[in-house]
């Protein structure tokens, strides 16, 4: 993956496929994101629209990009050692 670093974007299309992203700030751009190739921590996003791929995993999606806020517990932007992803099983439910 290519790292972009300390780079402001304004009103520019940025597919993010394929880059990692570090203290960047994306000011009305739109974001194209295709597959789940690309990274960013600390990045900034005022006025930006996002477009994605509807068959990636929304959550999965939505987890990489709430990221962007810095975690002072665990000293990263992910909250990956903090709140480890488990699996919980979901009640079993009857339609009459």
């Amino acid at each position: 993956m290519k790292l972009i670093m300390n780079e402001n974007f304004n009103n520019e299309t940025i597919a993010f496929d394929g880059f990692s992203f570090k203290n960047c700030c994306f000011t009305n751009c739109v974001i194209i994101i295709t597959t789940l190739d690309f990274n960013f921590e600390g990045c900034s996003f005022f006025g930006s629209a996002l477009h994605v791929n509807p068959n990636l995993p929304v959550f999965e999606v939505s987890h990489r990009l709430s990221q962007s806020a810095y975690d002072t517990d665990t000293q990263c932007f992910r909250d990956d050692y903090k709140y480890p992803r488990t699996t919980v099983p979901l009640p079993v439910s009857s339609v009459h």
